[in-house]
């Protein structure tokens, strides 16, 4: 049973940050277009921000979950 816990947790964690992402990309790439040098293209901005948001939430989840007691 904690094993499908862990499991369900990190779909929704993941299934949170598409979502989340998806409702903000155009708000973000903005920001990023009128911040950022020109050189970068729309589609590696939208990967950098992905790489970044999922990187953290899930290094958070982690370490939440490594550090609870049992």
């Amino acid at each position: 049973m904690q094993r499908k816990l862990a499991i369900f947790i990190f779909w929704f964690v993941g299934f949170g940050i598409g979502f989340g992402g998806y409702l903000m990309f155009p708000n973000i790439t903005n920001w990023f277009h009128t911040n950022m040098p020109q050189f970068l293209d729309t589609s590696i901005i939208g990967a950098l921000i992905a790489g970044i948001i999922g990187s953290v939430l899930s290094t958070i989840t982690i370490i939440s979950w490594a550090n609870r007691t049992s």
